[in-house]
Order: C-alpha cells, then structure tokens, then sequence
C-alpha cells in the first residue's frame, strides 16, 4: 500500500489522520518526473462521496487504466461519506408518516393554484380529485406505482415554458391560502395523526394523545428527524420547560404547508423547478429536514479541497506543487499534466489551478470532468483568472433524461446526486451545475444577463470544439461516454477508453 500512486489527505493535511507522509509526496513526484512518461503526468481527484478505503480502491482500479495510456497516475484520496449519510437520512425520512403527509398536502395545494391543463396530466384548481391523488400516493410510497401521482408527471425545462408563461406575474395570497390549507388541515386525520406522531413523541411527559378522538386515532410516540427549527414552526414549547412542546396548532402547520406551496409555485413559476414532485419534496425536504440533508458535510467537503491547498507543505496539494517546482528548478523536464476530476473533484482541480498560479507559473494543464458536481459560479471565477492556464478541455457527463433517470433515493428522490446538489446543498435554490446539461440546454431560462457565470463558461466551451460529451454519446475517439449513473463515470469502459485515447492521442 505504501507503494501506491496515491496522496491520502485528511482535512486537506498529510497528518497522522491521513496514511500518507510528506516524504511519499517527494518519492512520488520524484518517480514521475524521473521516468518521463510518454503521456505525463495524469491526478486523479475522486468525488467526495467515499470513504478512504473506496478511494483506494478507486485508484488501484485506476492505476492500469492510465497506466496503459503512457501516464504516471497519481491519486488524492480524500473522504467525506456524504453519499452514505445522505442516502441512509433520506431512506428514514421516507418512511416518517409526517414527510408523506406533508407532500401529499402541499402537492394537492400546489396543483390547486397552478394552472389547469398545462404541463399535468391531471386538471388544476378545484378539479384536483383529493381521494384519487392520496390512493395514487400511497401506493407510490408502499413502491406500487412505478412513477409518482398521475397528476404531478411534469419533467424540468419540458413544461417549465408553458407554466412559466401563464404565472407571469402571480403572486399568491399566503394569509388566504394558510386559512385555505387550515380548513382542509381539520378535516383530513391523516394529516393530523401524522403531526400528532412527532408531538407525542417530543412531548416531555405525559400520555400520548390521539387527535382523531372516537375515529382510530393514532396514539403513537414517534421518534422523528425533523429539525429543531422545523418543531419550533409546529409546536408550541411548553412554558415549564423548553425541553418540550405543550400544544399543536393547526394555523402553524397551515403556514408551514403554505410555505412549501408558495415556494414550489414560484420554482416553478420561474422555470427553476425540479419537476413537480421532486420540487414539492425538495421544499418539504428543506422545510422539515434541513439538518439532516448533509448540508454541512458538503461545505465541510467544498472546505478540504481549499484546505489542501493552503500555505505549509503540510497541506497534500501544496506540497505537490512544491516538489513540482523543486524538480522543474533543479533541471527535469517539465511534464504534460492532465488533471481528471470526478464529481466534487472538479473543484478540486479549481483549486490546484489556482493554487499553482502561484508555484507554477506559466504551466498550463490538460482538463477532464467527469459529472463535475461544480457550480457554474466557481468555475466562471476560475476561468477569469485562470482561464488562460487550461490548455485543453473536456466534460463527460449524462444528458438531462439520463441525469432525471438516475434516481438518487428511489421513491423518496428520484433524480441523480446532482439535482439533489443543485436543490438542496448549495445556498441557492436550483443552483447551475457544470455537469448538469439542463443549464445550458434551458438558454431561456438561464440567460447570459440574469447568469453571466453559465455565459462566460459557455463562450470557454466554445473554444475547444467537442469539449462537452453528454452520456450516452459517442461522436468520436475520446468523446465517448456510457455512463448511466452519476457514479459510472470512473468505471464505464466507454468513458475510460475515451479518457485513455485523451492522454496517448491529445484533445
């Protein structure tokens, strides 16, 4: 293990948290440039999504494909768990009977003011047939019905147009619709049960008590993820102590409900929706949830690729770039670097580029994406600074439809981890990715005057012809791509292959 191409960093140091020390970051960079390699050197940033362990295996896996291309690879193997911590909090919040009531609530709603006929299969306003949109999303929450309600089948960019065009300008009334969401509220038991559940089981003392008094109603104490916040919304806290909730009231889960549908009717007003139910759930998501989507770990993970870079060779990219400029003084011959980036590792590679800036001048770098889960304003600002130091380029990632069929959750969220990264773990609703084709498909949405950041980075694209390969595409050697899963782009042979012809061939 020792002996393996990789720079294991821990918080973005070599420490005794990571397995790598400083003198394996010399050894390593010695080795490359000493053999000079007929492709250069070839850095491997994984996306952070995995454990230390799976980004090893990522980089033996990887060491004969580029190996065999003429490269010397070099890993960073760096972890976070964000997958796995998303995935399993997901997993649970699908089966609280609080999350299915309040998207089937605020779903109906949402149908209710948006209007009839376009873009949903299923009629708006006051046709919304309540018995039958709860029957259809029961049985997609028990996994019976392969797709969500009937009614709710809308699809991002496809019907955003038309929706858009007849909300123009609409404004909704929250206090009308609150006293609206209110009335229904007490009369749907359901609902209340379900809310009564979490209160019951936040309750500091005292008998569970049933809502549906003489009607079956739930009596049961639930452990729930909900967010300290999203309880402070519902309930109200106990005068004796703040440790617990005294009383629940109707007007507060109105207004939380009306919340989400306001929300999801500007979303989509706007064209900045995920389609219907997964906008919907993203709302409920961000308003009962919000600590428990990973949100944290993100920024904590978007924080570790700057941290490697900070000043002291105890930081694993800075110490590369320092031995890298030490051999390139002493005389070695300076080598074709290509810099390959899977998902979060694309603003690894923002990083490295501006961070050699400063210890490299001059050297210019060979670029490739792999379903970069980086934000259109990060790298617009690396390509205004650094642009010049990009010498060829190229972005694998899936087309929308495959990205939409690439279900993160299934049932719970069915679109790939970077709708989830756009919706939910970037400061800004919908938040343009890099890897996501939607932002530069969608030009009327996403125009150059409201996002200068996708105009600068498309006026990029246009400078190196081919440079963006959407999955399935195969248009030629070194753009081809097969990858059906956010996921595949490191190990689907068409990607590879087409990676492998990049470093032996050029762009």
């Amino acid at each position: 293990m020792a002996n393996d191409p990789i720079i294991h960093l821990a918080n973005g140091q070599l420490s005794p948290k990571s397995s790598s020390t400083r003198a394996d970051v010399t050894r390593l960079v010695d080795e490359a440039l000493t053999l000079q390699p007929s492709a250069g050197l070839a850095i491997h940033f994984h996306g952070g999504l995995v454990s230390e362990k799976a980004g090893r295996a990522i980089a033996q896996r990887l060491t004969p494909v580029y190996r065999n291309a003429g490269a010397y690879p070099l890993f960073f193997v760096w972890e976070s768990g964000l997958l796995e911590a998303v995935s399993n909090n997901l997993h649970d919040i699908g089966q609280e009977n609080i999350f299915r009531e309040f998207v089937k609530k605020a779903a109906e709603w949402a149908l209710k003011k948006l209007p009839a006929g376009v873009g949903f299969k299923g009629a708006a306003g006051a046709a919304v047939n309540e018995i039958q949109l709860r029957q259809e999303f029961d049985a997609w929450f028990r996994g019976e019905r392969p797709n969500p309600p009937e009614a709710l089948e809308t699809r991002p960019g496809a019907d955003d147009a038309a929706i858009q065009a007849t909300l123009k300008g609409t404004v909704l009334d929250q206090s009308s619709l609150e006293a609206e969401i209110q009335m229904s509220i007490e009369g749907d038991f359901a609902f209340q049960d379900a809310v009564q559940e979490v209160f019951n089981g936040l309750h500091a003392g005292g008998a569970p008590q049933p809502v549906t008094k003489g009607l079956g109603g739930s009596t049961v104490a639930s452990t729930s993820l909900i967010s300290p916040e999203a309880a402070d919304q519902l309930f109200e806290r106990s005068p004796v102590t703040t440790k617990g909730f005294s009383l629940i009231g109707w007007f507060k889960s109105a207004r939380m409900v009306a919340s989400i549908v306001v929300a999801v009717v500007r979303r989509m007003a706007a064209g900045r929706g995920h389609g219907l139910y997964v906008t919907t759930v993203e709302e409920v998501l961000r308003a009962l949830y919000l600590d428990k989507l990973g949100t944290l770990i993100w920024n904590q993970m978007k924080k570790d690729t700057a941290d490697a870079f900070l000043p002291g060779e105890n930081h694993g990219g800075t110490a590369l770039l320092v031995d890298l400029r030490k051999q390139l003084d002493s005389g070695a011959a300076p080598p074709r670097i290509t810099l390959i980036g899977h998902s979060t590792g694309a603003i690894y590679i923002c990083q490295f580029i501006e961070a050699a800036a400063q210890v490299l001048p001059g050297t210019r770098f060979d670029v490739v994406f792999l379903a970069p889960a980086l934000t259109y304003e990060r790298f617009a600002a690396t390509l205004a600074n650094h642009g010049s130091r990009i010498a060829h380029f190229r972005s694998f990632a899936m087309n929308d439809d495959w990205e939409i069929a690439d279900h993160l959750v299934p049932i719970i969220y069915p679109r790939s981890l970077l709708y989830f990264v756009s919706g939910l773990l970037e400061p800004s609703v919908d938040e343009p990715l890099v890897g996501m084709e939607r932002y530069l498909r969608e030009a009327r949405i996403f125009t150059p005057a409201e996002f200068p950041a996708i105009a600068r980075a498309r006026a990029f694209f246009q400078d190196f012809p081919e440079s963006l390969v959407w999955s399935p595409d195969s248009v030629g050697e070194g753009a081809k791509s097969a990858s059906a899963k956010h996921g595949d782009f490191d190990n689907d042979e068409a990607t590879l292959q087409s990676v492998q012809w990049l470093l032996q061939n050029g762009f």
